[in-house]
């Protein structure tokens, strides 16, 4: 009686462990079949040109764009810095402070017919620390816009395969 129990316990976690062997990660590459549907169009300004290349990669997997697309995504991204602290100390010379970059981005999904397959925008924080040193805010702030691209990049990726069909 005792190992009939254990038998059916043993076959039931066997089934169990193998019906979840069917499961695909949400983003594994196999099967997406972005890499010849989708064109990303070129954009004018360095922030928009960092989350294009990002999003290119994460859709082509580090392969040129395809030449007949099926899709074609038009980005648009805008990019704000704010003060966080508003209180600076002022009696001594680390006059240190507290920012964040915005990224407002848009993606056009339109079919390679000229049919607009949706238009969504996201946004995307970074947040970076301020000091008395022009040269050291302006590359913190350049690299928490990059830092920003990227997520906005992974984000829009997220939508491609959301509204793109697999397969195609």
């Amino acid at each position: 009686m005792k190992t009939r129990r254990v038998i059916l316990g043993l076959t039931a976690t066997l089934l169990i462990m193998a019906s979840g062997c069917t499961v695909k990660p949400l983003h594994s590459n196999t099967g997406l079949g972005l890499t010849k549907s989708v064109s990303i169009e070129s954009v004018n300004s360095r922030v928009a040109q960092q989350v294009r290349n990002r999003l290119i990669f994460l859709v082509n997997g580090g392969e040129s764009q395809p030449a007949s697309p099926e899709y074609i995504a038009r980005l648009t991204v805008s990019s704000s810095t704010a003060g966080i602290l508003t209180a600076r100390n002022t009696s001594n010379d680390s006059d240190n402070s507290a920012s964040r970059v915005t990224l407002t981005g848009t993606l056009q999904l339109s079919t390679s017919d000229g049919e607009i397959v949706g238009n969504y925008k996201r946004t995307a924080i970074a947040l970076l620390d301020t000091s008395t040193q022009q040269f050291a805010n302006t590359r913190a702030q350049i690299d928490a816009q990059d830092r920003a691209a990227v997520e906005l990049a992974e984000t829009f990726r997220a939508i491609l395969i959301s509204k793109i069909p697999a397969g195609q």
